[in-house]
């Protein structure tokens, strides 16, 4: 029985590995995709869109308060004429939540991008983070008007 070449061995192996490690990376879609979001379930889903939200409001808080810090610090002001008073009731609000018995109900969000990402394949690069901060009150979209937007090019459609 020929014996086979130690090297002959470690460079097969070396050659599948790396086959599997790009046959599972190809399979993988792209973070914040479109791809992404349809492989998850509905409660991923929700819990994505419950974090992006907290996330905002918590970074945004953060943001308010540093500008007392940073501009205001000692200065007296009337109540709720802060610079972070100020600056909160400039933000954007997520006010479609809704408290359901099981939690709360993202749906009015979760909905809009999962029916965007149905829509023709040509616009699942773009991200779901930029699509939910196109969803705020003051600019909230349906699927179909995201999508014409998208079409109109007025939205940013260029991710990687």
């Amino acid at each position: 029985m020929a014996r086979i070449p130690k090297t002959f061995v470690m460079v097969v192996a070396s050659a599948l590995l790396m086959v599997v490690r790009f046959a599972g990376a190809a399979s993988q879609p792209a973070s914040g995709s479109g791809q992404q979001w349809m492989s998850w379930s509905p409660a991923e889903r929700n819990t994505y869109v419950h974090g992006f939200i907290a996330g905002y409001w918590n970074g945004s808080e953060a943001t308010c308060k540093k500008l007392d810090q940073i501009f205001e610090v000692g200065q007296p002001h009337r109540v709720g004429d802060s610079s972070t008073a100020r600056c909160e009731n400039h933000l954007e609000n997520y006010t479609k939540l809704k408290l359901s018995d099981s939690g709360l109900d993202v749906s009015a969000y979760t909905s809009v991008l999962t029916e965007f990402y149905t829509k023709p394949p040509e616009y699942q690069n773009i991200q779901g983070g930029y699509l939910l901060s196109l969803l705020t009150d003051g600019r909230y979209q349906t699927a179909a008007q995201l999508y014409q937007m998208a079409v109109k090019r007025e939205i940013d459609t260029n991710f990687p």
